[in-house]
């Protein structure tokens, strides 16, 4: 049921991005569905998680050659809403092995510090690590480097993922086992230059598989394989001073550095439905609002100029 409406939601995010300029009587049909399965999350899943919160480990427990473990991170203004987002996570068609949530220890006090409901999440397989603040670099910075061999995803902590989120990227996954994989992503171009602000979503005509052309967008649901990323991705100090605010910007280059195409969701899907309330205090507003993504574009384009010269695509 919560499956099939999610669908709906998607088909109507097509509709609504192919209609919005021709027709504005049908997309103001189309606003309002959406918005009442919007709330439909907000107000009836989540008290549907409430009632009913998965109380046991139901992780794979089977061995894989690869692991998926699913990586996010999250901060004080949303640490009271994030067990939702992991219980959509917990709740997926295909089980992650781990899900690990990374907090700073400079912002809590402990485990004992977190709301009950996010502590009790560790009895279904929640790994909870504190560590140096790094902003929304967190969700893969620590991961990766301690699990260099297994598939990472990378997730938001504002979002009702939906339940097929880790089976369509593991689709993708096997049949470009190189690529980084993600649900949703923007269209850079073949000129590298070009900064964020002039990004654009694909069109619904367009597919990208295998392409040198996108921006990752982790928040939507992102797959990485080994050694997808450049070695320069876990520089701590050049991202700190480069690109201190857009996880999304620094991995997408590092994809580049590196040589590593990016395959993405066909037909287009949309981000998944957010958590009301949780865009108060959101990155986006520095990063897109006050044009740093593009300051930060700029700034990594100017200090890599030398290795980016050298990568060579197909």
């Amino acid at each position: 049921m919560y499956g099939l409406i999610y669908r709906i939601y998607f088909i109507l995010k097509r509709k609504q991005k192919k209609k919005k300029e021709k027709n504005k009587d049908t997309g103001f049909i189309i606003q309002k569905l959406l918005d009442k399965i919007e709330w439909y999350y907000n107000i009836l899943i989540k008290e549907k998680y409430e009632k009913c919160s998965i109380s046991e480990n139901i992780l794979e427990k089977k061995k894989r050659k690869e692991r998926i473990i699913v990586s996010l991170t999250s901060y004080p203004k949303r640490i009271g809403e994030v067990w939702i987002t992991i219980e959509t996570l917990l709740r997926q068609t295909v089980k992650p092995d781990m899900i690990i949530l990374w907090l700073a220890d400079t912002q809590f006090n402990g485990i004992e510090s977190l709301p009950k409901k996010l502590i009790d999440l560790q009895k279904s397989g929640l790994i909870i690590r504190f560590c140096k603040d790094l902003k929304s670099h967190k969700k893969y910075f620590y991961t990766m480097q301690e699990y260099p061999e297994d598939l990472i995803i990378l997730v938001d902590d504002d979002m009702f993922y939906p339940y097929d989120m880790i089976e369509k990227l593991l689709k993708l996954h096997y049949k470009y086992p190189q690529d980084i994989c993600t649900m949703t992503a923007q269209v850079i171009g073949d000129d590298i230059t070009v900064v964020p602000s002039k990004w654009k979503n694909p069109d619904l005509s367009q597919k990208y598989q295998h392409s040198t052309k996108l921006q990752i967008f982790t928040g939507s649901g992102s797959l990485y394989p080994p050694n997808s990323l450049n070695a320069q991705a876990f520089n701590e100090e050049v991202m700190k001073e480069l690109c201190p605010y857009a996880d999304d910007l620094w991995l997408t280059f590092m994809a580049k550095l590196n040589g590593t195409k990016v395959t993405t969701q066909y037909p287009w899907r949309a981000f998944p439905i957010t958590i009301y309330g949780s865009g108060i205090g959101s990155l986006y507003y520095i990063n897109a609002e006050e044009g740093q993504n593009d300051i930060q574009w700029k700034a990594l384009l100017n200090y890599f100029k030398e290795q980016l010269g050298e990568v060579e695509y197909e």
